[in-house]
């Protein structure tokens, strides 16, 4: 039997998730170009790779988010296939989600400082 603890989703990566709902993701996409049709490549996966794999001490190449996105949607690419996806029209899929974060976090009122946080 698995203990509630395994079970359990951090409330920070369950906050992140209810901000970027794969709809709202596959949308945008659509909207900016990202994706003309389905393929491929799974933009919602790669809108998580890039986000939470990219950074200090993380995936700091593209062919390792490659390899994260292969391992992720268990298939394999080509990297020109997924390098070309790193377009203009990336940059403003992922303004367009930075906006609708800062939106998100602004409608969250309620919201209170742990108690770590207030040291």
């Amino acid at each position: 039997m698995i203990s509630d603890k395994e079970n359990s989703v951090d409330p920070t990566v369950q906050t992140i998730v209810e901000m970027f709902p794969e709809d709202f993701l596959r949308n945008t996409a659509r909207e900016t170009g990202v994706v003309e049709r389905e393929r491929k490549i799974d933009v919602v996966i790669l809108f998580w790779v890039t986000t939470l794999g990219f950074g200090v001490r993380f995936l700091s190449t593209i062919r390792g988010l490659k390899r994260k996105y292969e391992e992720k949607a268990k298939t394999t690419l080509s990297i020109s296939s997924f390098y070309d996806r790193f377009t203009p029209e990336m940059v403003d899929f992922l303004r367009k989600c930075v906006l609708h974060a800062i939106e998100f976090q602004a409608q969250q009122t309620g919201r209170v400082l742990d108690d770590k946080l207030k040291r």
